[in-house]
């Protein structure tokens, strides 16, 4: 048999590097997309969970803080954004997007003008004023399955707020930031846990475009890792998240947002 010479073993070794190297560029254009993750944030209150998401700029995603969750939400299906934070009943409406995870509880508070503690119980035989743009949202059905849970006879009208009265966290900000004489007495998701034992209804989920995914890869992967982190750092610090919160334009005081924090939820739940 007749031996191979040193040079054909180097053509062999050349042609072998050379394959590796093909099959390592291919690698690396299947698994990085190159463009960066362009995410819509609502303007909200609720939305306080992603304040260090836009206080740490990253080249893998953009964020876009939008005037609503519809805003958003249009331009997520028409394709100008590749993923959004969006109200959970909202996002399992739209066309060809996933629901990736919760990353809060339904948000609803009941704020009271009472200096004293305020319990669920104490509600019962009274009033609580909702806004009408709740009526019959997820929030309103959350409302009235504790009350049903507690069994606390409270009578439901909707309107501006009395007192106590029962809003979501935009509504309870502007309140909180407008009249010092009310107060957060109670986070309804809180009572939901402590009556039924059980996770509340989701409030904000990330929705991701179906075709965006199917070709997206680590840049996608790093804003997801993002994502998380916020939203822990947003768990455990809250003096700091309560600053970043007002410079990202969640609330107009770190009063206010204070305030509003204690009846927020920040996590990351799969769905």
């Amino acid at each position: 048999m007749k031996q191979r010479t040193r040079g054909q073993y180097r053509l062999i070794f050349a042609a072998f590097g050379a394959l590796l190297a093909f099959l390592a560029l291919l690698l690396w254009q299947g698994i990085r997309r190159g463009d960066a993750v362009r995410v819509g944030i609502p303007r909200s209150a609720a939305a306080m969970g992603a304040a260090m998401l836009l206080q740490t700029p990253s080249a893998q995603y953009t964020c876009t803080v939008g005037s609503t969750p519809q805003a958003l939400a249009t331009a997520l299906e028409a394709g100008e954004l590749d993923a959004a934070l969006l109200p959970f009943s909202l996002a399992r409406s739209l066309r060809d997007c996933q629901l990736r995870a919760a990353v809060g509880h339904e948000p609803l508070m009941i704020l009271t003008r009472q200096a004293d503690e305020l319990r669920l119980e104490e509600l019962d035989g009274g009033t609580l004023t909702l806004p009408e743009a709740l009526r019959g949202a997820p929030a309103e059905d959350m409302l009235r399955r504790v009350l049903r849970q507690g069994r606390v006879d409270c009578k439901i009208v909707y309107g501006e707020p009395a007192d106590p009265c029962a809003c979501d966290a935009d509504t309870a900000a502007a309140l909180l930031a407008a009249d010092a004489g009310w107060r957060m007495a109670l986070s309804v998701s809180d009572e939901w846990q402590r009556l039924f034992s059980s996770d509340p209804p989701a409030g904000l989920c990330l929705a991701v475009r179906r075709d965006y995914l199917a070709g997206s890869g680590s840049d996608y992967a790093s804003f997801e890792r993002a994502l998380k982190n916020s939203l822990q750092y947003s768990a455990d610090k809250r003096k700091k998240t309560v600053a970043m919160a007002v410079a990202a334009g969640f609330a107009g005081s770190e009063e206010t947002a204070d305030a509003i924090y204690g009846g927020l939820d920040f996590f990351w739940h799969e769905l």
